[in-house]
């Protein structure tokens, strides 16, 4: 009877329990393919209480009788909200379609807090990039697409935000390259494999600008840039393109003895052939500089309950190069695997292999005519390099209904490089991240900690013909608060534990902290302050390499690592104008460097011991720090009418060091004044496209004042050929001379770009675009020594399923 009982009183208690309760239910679909949503959050607000919808898109929560605002969120859709009323053992049905964001002002990024955050509530500056703008001006990779953003520049293969770099001739990146949040620098050098990335399957660019290493560590000391691969939504999606890009004349010119060069007379290509430092160069076979390539992409869910997603790509590439043997061809594919075992759980694997065959050209043999396009006669011909890159990226996530989310990823990195002038190089890192995510709804508290670890193995000829080993652990936490829906803060810190060869160890504890603060409905006020913290790269501190016998790259192996600070105040103002929505975005920002790492011309004694005459190398140049102000407009909506996306940006900035002796400059400043070397102090860029009912119209506008620094090895007569002067005289103001140069700022006319396009969609799959880059044909350089493109004309096909 006891026991009868017991059962009897036990049932009581559920069913009165269940009677108290009510039920919430419902399906999630898609606007636009009426299909079922597969992870989409479902959250109660103020509360911990929350759930995704399953592998059909349905979800259901047990609710005590109340009213409640429950929260729909999934990324890249517009976030909803419903009030619902519910009573004691009522069930209630409540349906949801949602639509892919339309505006602007509810763009969602994830790379400030790696959880997915509108931008309006990141407490750094953050730009986006949407692939909608790599396809219409026809960009084929990732580096080409920075140049478009404000305050961003790319010398070399080098990322420069807002003055935070200068010239770093293949080693020690300051920005961080990311690809769905896992580090992609090559492990010997630090260098970013923009070439390497998948363009073809990108789904957003999210760029951090300032110091981030309290989350994602060293080589963060400049910022982040993190490439975000899309994924298949319901419907599948196939694209294939293909393009050709070829070059106009280069322009004519008058150099300052009044010698006038015709465009024709620089067509390299139309020589038999030229002599350059005593050889004579062949030009048998030559062709006028082009360009050709196609991308391949395709998404798709499948299996009966489309619990696996699948994406592959493929690439190809060959451009021939403006300079003599500055050739390249590169072929990539890539793959995505993503299996959700159910709606807590998805493991995965994702895939890219590379191949490349290209030239590298590192100095012109004169500032005028031809010889801008031929490869100086002191360093004698370019590196030639085949290569293969390799990655593979193992992941899995688990999500409960309590909000606990933990995530294990990984990167297998291989990369060979077999080079001339015994320049191979040969390298593999093993990467591996377990992180923690805890979300408390009822006090809007995201909690994320968890540890990053990675070893690499290096052995080539460049560097002293070696094998070098080292690692790196970092545990990090970070806090993000909300209070009142209004003011976010975020706390955080990491610390990095960095070993490159046995005398070369270090610890270093790194913090950031942020507010923003929400007074009207699309009004932010932003204040961050950042450490930053970059350990030296193996290259950067034993390189040995001869360019000839004149001239090398050699190692610093007294290199010390450098630490800075980065701080912000912003206003970020939504603005709608009748369909037309934009984010209007000013900036005032603040960097500081401490024992700053910069390329540039080494020690003459150091050059001696190397063997060779004058050689590059990484130095310490002391603290440094970069005072500036930043504005923005990004906007997309219609306009008059028609479907408009524009963006506007401007950056000024004042780097110096903080102490400068003009009589005791250990850095080889060829001014006088006190500014760091190869940075721009302004810049602008502008873009703007509109679609005429078919009918897609374009403009960019770049402007970039000239660099008002460099190496004084490059004005010395120790490099003949260089002709540094000359080129300057020839950029001099009118009214100006190479003294006002060397003294002051503003001597110097500075570049301004300018690119259009046209395109004529035939239907939803065809599109035929014709892009003109470079229109008013400028020759320009962005630093001594080296001509980018001059204008060239583009035509495109993309074709959609």
């Amino acid at each position: 009877m006891l026991r009868i009982l017991t059962v009897f009183l036990t049932l009581s208690f559920s069913f009165t329990a269940l009677a108290q309760t009510g039920t919430l239910k419902g399906k999630v679909t898609d606007t636009d393919m009426h299909e079922e949503m597969i992870g989409v959050n479902v959250s109660v607000k103020g509360t911990t209480q929350g759930t995704v919808t399953d592998i059909d898109g349905n979800y259901q929560l047990k609710l005590d009788p109340g009213v409640y605002t429950i929260t729909y969120s999934y990324l890249s859709y517009q976030t909803q909200e419903k009030k619902i009323s519910i009573k004691t053992g009522q069930t209630l049905v409540q349906d949801i379609v949602m639509g892919e964001e339309v505006s602007v002002l509810d763009m969602t990024v994830v790379t400030g807090s790696k959880f997915e955050k509108k931008l309006g509530e990141e407490t750094v500056s953050l730009d986006v990039i949407k692939p909608q703008a790599l396809e219409s001006q026809n960009i084929t990779s990732a580096d080409d697409a920075l140049k478009r953003s404000s305050g961003v520049s790319v010398v070399d293969g080098q990322a420069n935000i807002r003055g935070g770099s200068g010239w770093s001739y293949g080693a020690g990146s300051r920005v961080l390259l990311l690809q769905d949040d896992i580090p992609i620098l090559q492990a010997d050098a630090g260098f970013p494999s923009w070439k390497g990335v998948p363009v073809e399957n990108i789904g957003q660019i999210e760029i951090i600008k300032g110091a981030a290493s309290a989350l994602y560590g060293s080589s963060a000391m400049n910022g982040i840039i993190n490439l975000r691969t899309a994924y298949p939504t319901n419907e599948p999606y196939t694209k294939f393109s293909a393009w050709v890009k070829v070059y106009d004349n280069p322009p004519s010119e008058t150099d300052m003895d009044g010698n006038f060069y015709s465009g024709k007379s620089k067509e390299w290509w139309k020589y038999d052939n030229i002599i350059v430092g005593g050889d004579t160069l062949d030009m048998t076979g030559q062709s006028r500089p082009i360009e050709t390539g196609f991308s391949f992409s395709h998404r798709q869910k499948l299996g009966a309950k489309k619990k696996y997603d699948f994406v592959v790509g493929a690439f190809y590439t060959n451009n021939t190069g403006i300079q003599f043997e500055n050739s390249e061809k590169r072929g990539r594919i890539n793959m995505m695997n993503r299996y959700r075992v159910n709606d807590k759980l998805a493991v995965g694997v994702n895939m890219t292999l590379q191949t490349s065959n290209s030239g590298n050209f590192f100095l012109w043999n004169g500032a005028f005519g031809v010889n801008k396009y031929l490869p100086n006669g002191l360093t004698g011909r370019g590196t030639q390099s085949r290569g293969m890159k390799l990655n593979v990226d193992p992941f899995l996530t688990y999500q409960d209904d309590k909000g606990n989310k933990h995530k294990v990823q990984g990167r297998f990195y291989d990369v060979q490089n077999f080079n001339t002038n015994n320049q191979s190089n040969f390298s593999e890192l093993y990467y591996g991240e377990y992180q923690y995510q805890k979300n408390i709804s009822k006090t809007n508290t995201v909690i994320t900690t968890g540890i990053a670890g990675s070893y690499n193995q290096v052995s080539a000829v460049l560097y002293g013909d070696k094998k070098y080993t080292g690692y790196n652990v970092a545990p990090y936490v970070q806090l993000d608060q909300k209070f009142w829906n209004k003011l976010n803060v975020t706390l955080g810190g990491r610390v990095e534990i960095f070993k490159i060869s046995e005398t070369a160890t270090e610890t270093k504890p790194v913090f950031r902290a942020g507010v923003n603060y929400q007074p009207a409905e699309y009004t932010f006020l932003r204040a961050s302050v950042g450490q930053g913290y970059r350990f030296p790269t193996v290259a950067e501190k034993f390189i040995a390499t001869k360019l000839s016998d004149a001239l090398g790259i050699i190692g610093n192996n007294n290199l010390k690592s450098e630490t800075g600070l980065s701080a912000e105040l912003g206003i970020k103002q939504g603005i709608k104008l009748g369909g037309f929505t934009a984010f209007w975005d000013v900036a005032g920002f603040y960097n500081a460097y401490q024992n700053m790492m910069e390329f540039g011309a080494a020690n003459p004694l150091d050059a001696q011991a190397a063997g060779v005459t004058m050689a590059f190398q990484s130095r310490n140049i002391g603290d440094t720090r970069i005072l500036g102000v930043e504005t923005t407009l990004m906007g997309e909506g219609k306009f008059l009418g028609f479907p408009t996306t524009a963006s506007i940006g401007y950056t000024f900035i004042d780097p110096k060091f903080k102490e400068f002796d003009p009589d005791f400059d250990v850095t080889g400043s060829y001014v006088s004044y006190n500014v760091l070397k190869y940075r721009y102090r302004h810049t602008f860029t502008g873009s703007w496209d509109v679609d005429l009912k078919g009918v897609e119209l374009g403009v960019t506008a770049i402007y970039m004042s000239a660099f008002e620094n460099f190496d004084a090895l490059f004005g010395s007569s120790l490099l003949p050929g260089i002709d540094t002067e000359l080129y300057l005289e020839s950029r001099l103001k009118k009214g100006k001379t190479l003294d006002d140069y060397k003294n002051g700022p503003g001597a110097l006319k500075g570049n301004f770009l300018l690119h259009g396009r046209i395109a004529y969609k035939f239907n939803d799959q065809v599109k035929v675009s014709f892009n003109v880059d470079n229109i008013l044909n400028k020759e320009y350089s962005l630093r001594p020594g080296l001509t980018e493109g001059w204008r060239n004309y583009g035509v495109r096909l993309d074709f959609t399923l």
